[in-house]
C-alpha cells in the first residue's frame, strides 16, 4: 500500500488538486502563525520558569541563583514571582527559618506588583503549588520526591 502524506490525503478528500489544496491552505497557515506569534509571555519570566526547571530538578543552587537574576532584573510581577519561588525552594529544601525569614521581601514585592496585601494562606497555597509542581517533575524524571539520593 502507498504511504501518502497527510497533504495529499487532505487534498484527495476536498476533491481538489495538490496545488488549489495548498492556496486553500495558505491563509489558514498564515492565521494561525499570525496566532502563535501573538501568545502573550510567560508570567513566571524566563528567570523563574528556569528556575522552576532547575528546582524540579532537584538543583537548588541553580534555582536560587535564577530567581535572585529574577529579582535583579526583572518587572514586578516576576519579582514578586521570584520571592514566592525562593520561599518555596528554601522550604523544599528542609530551611523553614530561612524562607520564613523572606517574608517580608516577598509581602513587599507583593504588594508592589498587586496593590493588595498578601494574605497568610494565599502564600501558603501558592508556595505548596509551587513544591508540588517541583515533586511532579521530579516523579516524572524518576527522581526522588524529596531529592534524597
Amino acid at each position: 500500500m502507498m504511504q501518502r502524506s497527510m497533504f495529499t490525503v487532505i487534498a484527495f478528500v476536498a476533491g481538489c488538486t495538490r496545488r488549489s489544496a495548498r492556496v486553500r491552505l495558505l491563509p489558514a497557515l498564515i492565521i494561525t502563525s499570525l496566532l502563535l506569534s501573538a501568545c502573550p509571555e510567560d508570567p513566571l519570566g524566563p528567570d523563574n520558569r528556569m528556575a522552576l526547571i532547575a528546582f524540579g530538578h532537584c538543583n537548588y543552587s541553580q534555582a536560587l541563583r535564577l530567581t535572585d537574576l529574577a529579582i535583579a532584573g526583572g518587572d514586578q510581577h516576576h519579582i514578586q514571582r521570584a520571592w514566592m519561588l525562593k520561599v518555596a525552594i528554601l522550604r523544599d529544601q528542609g530551611k523553614p527559618a530561612a524562607a520564613e525569614a523572606l517574608y517580608p521581601e516577598l509581602e513587599t514585592a507583593w504588594q508592589a506588583a498587586k496593590k493588595s496585601a498578601l494574605k497568610a494562606s494565599r502564600r501558603e497555597r501558592d508556595i505548596d503549588i509551587l513544591i508540588d509542581i517541583a515533586r511532579n517533575e521530579r516523579r516524572a524524571n524518576g527522581l526522588a520526591t524529596d531529592c534524597r539520593p
